[in-house]
């Protein structure tokens, strides 16, 4: 059986996930970003996810 703990870590996972997938499709349609620059844009946003989560695992103590 899974912990409540590690349920809302997951659940906490799957918000950022949504919210990043939402940036990335705005810096994918959005005429006014360059696209020499999108690439830099969605580097940057993995970086910001995996430090999310990260910090998630952390806060939650699941390892």
């Amino acid at each position: 059986m899974t912990s409540p703990r590690t349920v809302e870590a997951l659940a906490s996972m799957a918000k950022i996930e949504h919210i990043i997938r939402k940036f990335r499709e705005v810096i994918d349609t959005d005429s006014s970003i360059p696209s020499n620059l999108r690439g830099t844009l969605h580097t940057t946003l993995d970086k910001h996810l995996l430090a999310a989560k990260k910090q998630i695992v952390d806060d939650s103590g699941i390892h």
